[in-house]
């Protein structure tokens, strides 16, 4: 698999995982979903902000938020990498937020690279 399908399934499931992990049911989970930022990007704004998720995942500064816009819309969003809070090694934390208009979305996920890549693996704990 390509790395950008994998990030692009990352994407989608960050944003499934933010409805999910208040314990919503299916229905809540789409409802909750219809008006976040991530239903109205397009797939170069899905595109720039896989780009940012990898990089500041791979290289960004625990604490530092790494930004990405798209002029060509109104789709912004920042990752802040962070420690894995359980100390797992090849893990960190990501809080990510995205926007698009008034719109604006925000959670903390637990990335592991596995094989190379990284893979989602669930929402941090409190979220």
């Amino acid at each position: 698999m390509r790395r950008s399908q994998a990030l692009g399934r990352v994407a989608v499931s960050v944003a499934m995982l933010a409805a999910a992990s208040a314990g919503a049911r299916p229905l809540d989970i789409y409802n909750s979903m219809r008006d976040t930022p991530i239903t109205r990007f397009e797939k170069s704004d899905i595109d720039l902000m896989k780009k940012t998720l990898s990089r500041a995942l791979e290289s960004g500064e625990d604490g530092v938020a790494v930004s990405w816009q798209n002029p060509a819309t109104p789709a912004s969003g920042t990752v802040t990498p962070a420690k894995d809070p359980q100390g797992r090694p090849g893990c960190r934390m990501a809080h990510v937020e995205n926007r698009h208009r008034s719109l604006r979305n925000a959670g903390d996920f637990i990335f592991c690279k596995n094989k190379g890549e990284w893979r989602l693996v669930g929402p941090a704990a409190g979220n």
